[in-house]
């Protein structure tokens, strides 16, 4: 009873985990080093934050299990003196024969734990294990005993987490619920294809919970806007715009960013609050003419056509955005950074997830072990090289900062357009 209160205080309060200079390390097996859930967290972190100075290090490896991790903590998470540890295991562990060494997640994540307590990482986030996806049939008997031990991971993680006082990410709750949502849908996509790995949809929904779980603010981003004497004063900015017959273009690049992880049509049928909560931006603006009709544009792409009633109550301006368009498979293409068009928003998340998917192609290159087996024949040469990839990783992290503050610091208009007036006072 006292775990169960403790763990029900912890999830209605969570202190906010990210903070200004934190080094953050994702910790995992493979469906961490997909780079998606957790580059959707830090692209979320930087853009509401671009003023921080972050750096995120994704340490996971495929086939891990928390044994594996044991042996490259060291080398891969506490040499780079982090703040903030992510630890997502179990698929693997659960696959393990019972007795050996792998399949010893208890031990070894107590252990794991230990190690990091008596590192001093300030704060570690426990990601349960992602489930073993069984609707299109349980599979073999192999499988089964999978499943059934990746339920005792889970209970084991929600105990051990509040006896610890650690954030648990119940991810694999997120993710049984979205692909039960998805399926009543009746969307036929199979959002876990091996049964094992999230597809990217999946990712968001992952994504979500963890900023939900760590303090994150979740809550949708909102403008408002109040209109006097023909003036348009946006809430917490100085001055206001007058419009100018009957038009007005409001910057609304102060207000907090819209996170889409997913097209708005997916997010839907995701069952995920957090999901939901994270991607509009509603702009409310009272003072108009109620029968008024406005066409709205964010940036250059259309939302839609209200009226003066309509906008009042608050209109999503990112409702019409397009979904973020998944990096090519060797370079990311970073156009979007520079794009003029479109809404701005939705090109701040494509630029930036794209920047990140550049860095972390970047880090996977120089891993540690991609160089240990090279030949010393020249003395210094490698010294060199670890200097070398050193100060290439941190020029690069310098430059998505300020990539970030730049997005954020540009023109983000949403323009209001009034409709002719049809004769009889109608709009």
């Amino acid at each position: 009873m006292t775990s169960l209160l403790l763990t029900c205080l912890i999830a209605a309060n969570p202190e906010p985990v990210f903070r200004d200079h934190d080094r953050v390390v994702f910790l995992g097996d493979s469906i961490t080093v997909l780079h998606t859930w957790t580059r959707l967290v830090e692209l979320s972190v930087r853009l509401r934050h671009p003023e921080w100075s972050l750096t995120f290090i994704n340490a996971g490896v495929g086939g891990n299990t928390v044994e594996d991790a044991l042996e490259r903590l060291d080398v891969d998470v506490l040499a780079h003196q982090p703040t903030v540890v992510f630890v997502n295991f179990g698929m693997n562990d659960a696959s393990f024969p019972e007795g050996s060494g792998g399949a010893a997640f208890e031990k070894n994540m107590t252990t794991l734990l230990d190690r990091l307590a008596k590192a001093k990482v300030r704060r570690v986030v426990w990601l349960d294990t992602t489930p073993y996806d069984t609707s299109v049939g349980a599979g073999n008997a192999f499988n089964r005993r999978r499943v059934a031990r990746i339920t005792e991971l889970v209970e084991f993680a929600r105990k051990t987490g509040a006896e610890r006082e650690l954030p648990v990410v119940p991810v694999n709750d997120a993710v049984t619920r979205a692909i039960a949502a998805w399926r009543a849908g009746k969307r036929s996509e199979n959002l876990m294809p091996d049964r094992i790995h999230p597809g990217p949809t999946l990712h968001g929904v992952m994504a979500a919970e963890v900023l939900s779980t760590v303090g994150f603010d979740v809550t949708p981003a909102r403008a408002k806007v109040a209109v006097r004497e023909g003036v348009a004063f946006v809430e917490g900015a100085d001055g206001g715009v007058p419009f100018v017959d009957g038009r007005v273009e409001l910057d609304l690049s102060s207000v907090k960013a819209p996170l889409p992880f997913v097209a708005n049509t997916d997010a839907k049928l995701l069952d995920s609050k957090a999901l939901l909560s994270l991607a509009p931006l509603t702009l409310s603006i009272s003072g108009l003419a109620p029968k008024q009709r406005y066409l709205v544009r964010a940036g250059t792409l259309e939302v839609g056509r209200f009226t003066g009633a309509q906008l009042a109550a608050g209109v999503d301006v990112m409702q019409n955005a397009p979904p973020r368009a998944a990096p090519g498979p060797e370079r990311a293409d970073l156009s979007i950074c520079e794009a003029t068009t479109g809404n701005p928003w939705a090109n701040d998340v494509s630029c930036l997830f794209n920047l990140l998917f550049g860095k972390d192609q970047l880090r996977i290159s120089m891993r540690h072990e991609k160089t240990r087996g090279l030949p010393d024949s020249v003395p210094g040469y490698l010294e060199k090289l670890s200097a070398l990839q050193q100060a290439w990783v941190d020029d690069v992290e310098k430059d998505v900062a300020a990539r970030v503050a730049t997005l954020r610091a540009r023109p983000h208009v949403v323009t209001l357009e009034p409709e002719p007036v049809r004769d009889g006072g109608a709009p």
